[in-house]
């Protein structure tokens, strides 16, 4: 893996970007209003709380190239909720960045199995606090 430069840092921003639709799209906010508005000027972090398997938990999408999900009831206020799901940027080459998840493997995203994968591992949170 290579290490990340200041002149990275906008593609970064645009790859979060490009992120945070596809998620906000697919994981709308709880609260069922719009969430992306192409005209307004995006504040990173962004996070909003979505409701998935009936439980509300919250995305956090970072212009650093981070995607979290955690928890995002009563548990999520806590400072730093331990994360359900968590993606980064990992540069490969000299100008090439894959999403990768905490051990380093490639994670093809954004993609329509990562919906289930969140599912997936929600399921497996609830599963362990039932």
């Amino acid at each position: 893996m290579n290490s990340i430069g200041l002149n990275d840092l906008p593609f970064l921003k645009e790859l979060s970007t490009i992120a945070y639709k596809w998620l906000s799209e697919n994981f709308p906010k709880s609260d069922n209003q719009s969430n992306f508005d192409p005209n307004s000027e995006l504040l990173f972090p962004i996070r909003w709380k979505t409701k998935i398997e009936g439980e509300i938990f919250e995305w956090v999408v970072s212009d650093m190239g981070s995607i979290t999900l955690r928890l995002g009831g009563l548990e999520g206020n806590r400072r730093n909720p331990a994360p359900i799901f968590y993606l980064s940027l990992r540069k490969k080459e000299r100008v090439d960045f894959h999403w990768a998840d905490p051990d380093g493997n490639f994670v093809s995203f954004p993609d329509p199995t990562i919906v289930n994968d969140v599912k997936t591992r929600v399921q497996l949170y609830l599963d362990s606090v039932s």
